[in-house]
């Protein structure tokens, strides 16, 4: 009965180690795909810090770009600014023109001409 006994025990220990073993290759298989997966992610990475590295330069001569349209911007803004008081200035000294001139236009003038004796005709 012992040795009956003994081969059962067997029996059990080795369906479970086999069990065992399986989860351990599943395990190995799954450690092995995560470092391919890590492999992968450190290639991604990488290449991310060198497309990062060579965008800074572009990114900074933009900027730069940027900040110097910003400028002429606000230097034509105050020409133009300039420009409007110019025209404005001209449209009322052409309204005081215009105005004078309508004005010399319809201007009349009644001219008496005196004499101190009435001319008489003879007859």
């Amino acid at each position: 009965m012992n040795q009956d006994l003994l081969v059962a025990i067997r029996q059990i220990i080795r369906e479970e180690i086999s069990g065992i073993k399986a989860d351990v290759a599943e395990l190995k298989t799954d450690v092995t795909e995560l470092k391919t997966d890590v492999t992968e992610l450190k290639t991604d990475v990488s290449e991310l810090k060198t497309d990062v590295a060579a965008m800074k330069p572009q990114l900074f001569e933009n900027t730069q770009l940027l900040k110097s349209l910003l400028a002429n911007s606000e230097a034509h803004g105050a020409k133009l600014d300039q420009l409007d008081n110019r025209v404005a200035r001209l449209e009322g000294s052409k309204q005081r023109q215009d105005k004078l001139a309508d004005e010399f236009y319809h201007h009349r003038h009644r001219i008496i001409i005196e004499t101190e004796k009435p001319e008489s005709k003879a007859g």
